[in-house]
């Protein structure tokens, strides 16, 4: 299985997830994760039985709604809670979110060991989603903001996301205008924007990682909303706490 992995965070399990590896037909081939998006369920079902062989996790999930709402999750679930980020505390339980061009974001706590996924479309970007996974480990595991280490994976680059010049400005209003970038048409920068969002929180510069991948440039490894009108399967992003999960038999 294809796992794109960050440096940063080497000592979580952790990974964003690319199409190789899975069982589904185009358009979603290979490894859709998605359960909304047309795919055969069974399919999207055997893909997530692979990816928890294949990283021997179990993963909490939720029905993400473009909001900033963090939800902690001690359990491996299907996606019942409304919220766009996760925290998770229990080793082998991986907070994921699920993406097709908006930005993922992992954080980690280095003196505890806790986790947080975050989905930052570009109204979670706004409202701080990120912010807010800062202050979720802060609040339910004890983390320190400027200790904690933060990925911005794979999702649409600036290369690629024009954007009306009302959207730009509002961008350029709250995060500055070094995330927008002039051209026929404006284009957003959703890791910087993310970058800025995490480092007003309390994140130090050198505890952020871009992985500055975009899904719209590379049709064969990611799905990209965008650049499929829609019709594309789902990436996920992940990271558990260090250590075995406790106590149990393998994971369903």
């Amino acid at each position: 299985m294809d796992l794109v992995r960050s440096a940063l965070l080497a000592a979580w399990p952790h990974g964003f997830t690319t199409r190789a590896g899975g069982g589904s037909p185009p358009p979603w081939d290979a490894l859709n994760l998605g359960g909304a998006v047309g795919d055969d369920p069974a399919r999207v079902a055997e893909n997530w039985r692979r990816l928890e062989a294949a990283t021997g996790l179990g993963f909490a999930r939720v029905r993400q709604v473009h909001g900033a709402r963090v939800v902690r999750l001690d359990a491996p679930c299907a996606p019942e809670d409304e919220a766009d980020a996760v925290v998770s505390l229990r080793a082998g339980v991986a907070a994921c979110v699920s993406v097709a061009d908006c930005v993922p974001v992992l954080l980690a706590d280095p003196d505890g060991g806790a986790v947080a996924a975050v989905h930052a479309g570009w109204r979670g970007t706004l409202a701080g989603a990120a912010r807010e996974g800062v202050r979720a480990l802060c609040r339910e595991a004890g983390a320190r903001p400027e200790r904690l280490l933060a990925a911005i994976g794979p999702s649409i680059g600036p290369c690629c996301y024009e954007v009306s010049p009302e959207l730009a400005a509002r961008f350029a209003a709250a995060l500055g205008p070094g995330v927008v970038r002039d051209g026929p048409a404006p284009r957003l920068d959703l890791w910087e924007a993310n970058r800025t969002v995490l480092l007003e929180a309390g994140v130090r510069p050198e505890h952020v990682e871009r992985l500055d991948r975009c899904t719209a440039c590379e049709p064969g490894r990611f799905f990209s909303h965008r650049r499929d009108a829609g019709r594309t399967g789902r990436q996920i992003a992940f990271i558990a706490p260090p250590g075995p999960m406790p106590g149990s038999a393998p994971l369903p």
